[in-house]
């Protein structure tokens, strides 16, 4: 019983906003419940994503001033939100093509207070990528399940700024496929490291100079002919 009861304190040891990571796990249980009904969140509780949504950090995130950061496909706010949550100052942009996931990503954002700091924005994101005011504009990104390794480095990568990286979590076959040598004359960016946690596999895409203006291409060109 004593033991129990000391673990139940460790789990609720994270703060943000004067509350515990126990309340923002309740708050978020509810917010995401329409996104567990119907699958786009899977069986893992509140406080397993959290975990693994820490990997995602990449070092510099933690001392960068000021930090603007993108989820791709961020579905109902995983890892985005969470991420945020961990990083007090950065500001963020949540993307998804779907609007009913983004519905779920907002009440989630309004219901753990982070208005001010998270936009939720429905857009596919090679429209984003093809926008002034996004491309080459953000320190970071993350991706937890956008899909196919090329398409997200085609239409993911054109948004980072110079020193910016990209954070994915990533099977052994996966980050295989980020490792090919045609990925820095293709999109202006490099392989920078891959680590693993107790929670998850990851690795970081650097980018190393400006990227090719064509980027991202038509959808016929990229299924056509993949960058990598």
């Amino acid at each position: 019983m004593q033991r129990r009861g000391r673990a139940a304190t460790a789990s609720c040891d994270f703060q943000f906003a004067g509350m515990t990571a126990c309340h923002l796990d309740a708050l978020l249980d509810r917010a995401w419940a329409p996104a567990r009904q119907v699958g786009t969140i899977g069986p893992a509780s509140t406080k397993e994503l959290r975990d693994h949504a820490r990997g995602f950090i990449a070092p510099a995130w933690r001392t960068t001033r000021p930090l603007r950061l993108i989820d791709i496909g961020t579905g109902a706010g995983i890892p985005g939100l969470l991420v945020a949550l961990e990083l007090p100052e950065s500001q963020w942009v949540l993307a998804d093509a779907d609007e009913r996931r983004c519905r779920v990503a907002r009440a989630a954002m309004r219901s753990v207070g982070l208005e001010r700091r998270v936009t939720v924005e429905h857009i596919r994101i090679e429209a984003l990528a093809a926008r002034s005011d996004a491309r080459e504009a953000f320190d970071g990104a993350t991706a937890r399940s956008f899909g196919p390794v090329p398409e997200l480095a085609e239409c993911g990568l054109p948004l980072l700024r110079v020193g910016g990286e990209l954070v994915v979590s990533v099977t052994e076959e996966t980050e295989c496929h980020w490792r090919n040598p045609k990925l820095e004359p293709a999109t202006g960016c490099v392989w920078a490291r891959s680590w693993q946690t107790a929670h998850g596999r990851y690795l970081a895409v650097r980018r190393a100079r400006p990227g090719p203006e064509e980027l991202p291409r038509r959808p016929s060109s990229r299924r056509r002919s993949p960058l990598i």
